[in-house]
């Protein structure tokens, strides 16, 4: 069998092949409970299992604490990897480590409350917070509300949620973000999507949930990096951070591309041709060839801006606006360039892809949902980039 190699194959750096590896040894797993997962509209307990059991529920959480504390490169590389066999499953490790970056910069009394009895700990997070309410109590807020589309909240011990902060008195309130553990909220299943069905995304519910005020945080302070850590990971603003949504969005990508190549290299043949493989047709193999360099430009982008991000972060340089929505325009891109690779690919292997029993279906309807997560905008990517090109400093976003 023809194999591409393509950038997935680099070599790895010696921090991140044992993840890696780890991985590889429960995508067996994760492949098995996929479907069941599909069903359910949530990972299964043995997926659950395995993912903790690998040790991803600590890829954001800092070192001193026993995690791994990973950058967003190498997170992109290992969230690639698990949605290989499962893209929920990688997009839900993707969220824990997201929220687990965040929630390392709310102080040592914080992570003491998260990681003081271990470091797998799965987390969640919404940052939007309509409908929800916040009262002025001793020593923090009762909050009330919810919140939707908090993927991974079946698996999370931790919930990072979007709150208001009561500000003076007549004064409109202040957003900020909680920290509050699951077991204090309870869930509404509202989560029944066409694609990404195993994340579990359903609403969290609070009714007057008391937050100590060392579990709360002024969201202008996390954008804007005031009172943050000293590890270089914790730095990054969650603008850029957003990147390391793409990881399981390019591992879908990459096993479409294997699952076709599994098809062409089979012998099939091409219908309503004289071609007696798929594999003799010049169309074919230029779909391929064109499939294979979107995937791999949507790889360089990303990595370009993951190592930049990272870089900044390590030397405590303070990225410019240009360079901060550089990094969303690359998101933006990629997430066409995989969009592009995919739906060339499907057309190649036919009609028959779209089969219930073809697990390739399921691959594109992931990919297609995923890529309509509000950060992956390609059009508000380009405002962002545009205007900071041409010098215009106007807000688009406060995610940049």
């Amino acid at each position: 069998m023809n194999s591409w190699t393509g950038t997935e194959r680099a070599d790895l750096a010696d921090p991140i092949r044992p993840l890696v590896e780890a991985v590889r040894a429960i995508a067996p797993v994760l492949r098995r409970e996929a479907d069941e997962a599909e069903r359910d509209s949530r990972l299964t307990p043995e997926a659950t299992r395995a993912l903790r059991e690998a040790g991803l529920f600590r890829l954001g959480v800092p070192e001193r604490w026993g995690g791994h504390e990973v950058s967003p490169a190498a997170s992109l590389h290992v969230t690639s990897e698990v949605a290989l066999a499962c893209p929920s499953s990688g997009w839900v490790v993707m969220v824990s480590y997201v929220a687990q970056q965040i929630a390392a910069t709310f102080g040592e009394q914080a992570r003491q409350d998260l990681w003081g009895d271990g470091a797998d700990v799965p987390m969640c997070g919404v940052f939007g917070s309509v409908g929800v309410g916040a009262v002025p109590v001793e020593g923090g807020l009762l909050v009330s509300g919810s919140w939707s589309w908090a993927s991974g909240c079946h698996q999370a011990e931790w919930a990072l949620l979007g709150v208001p902060l009561a500000g003076s008195e007549g004064a409109e309130a202040e957003r900020g973000l909680a920290l509050v553990p699951r077991s204090a909220l309870t869930v509404e299943r509202t989560w029944d999507m066409a694609g990404m069905r195993g994340t579990g995304s359903d609403t969290l519910v609070a009714e007057d949930v008391f937050v100590p005020f060392h579990r709360l945080r002024r969201f202008a302070d996390v954008v804007q990096g005031n009172g943050l850590p000293p590890e270089p990971l914790y730095r990054i603003a969650p603008g850029s951070m957003t990147l390391t949504c793409m990881g399981p969005l390019l591992g879908i990508a990459r096993e479409v591309f294997r699952l076709t190549l599994e098809a062409v290299d089979g012998g099939k043949p091409m219908a309503m041709s004289l071609h007696a493989r798929l594999a003799d047709s010049p169309s074919v193999q230029a779909a391929l060839a064109d499939a294979a360099t979107l995937i791999d430009s949507a790889h360089l982008h990303l990595a370009r801006s993951a190592e930049f991000i990272g870089a900044a972060a390590a030397t405590g340089a303070t990225p410019t606006l240009i360079e901060r929505a550089r990094v969303r325009m690359d998101m933006g891109h990629a997430s066409e360039c995989l969009r592009a690779a995919v739906q060339s690919l499907l057309t190649v292997s036919g009609a028959g892809s779209f089969s219930s029993a073809k697990a390739v279906q399921r691959y594109w309807r992931d990919l297609e949902t995923g890529c309509r997560h509000p950060t992956l905008n390609p059009g508000l990517a380009r405002e962002m980039y545009g205007r900071a090109l041409v010098g215009d400093q106007r807000p688009v976003s406060p995610m940049v």
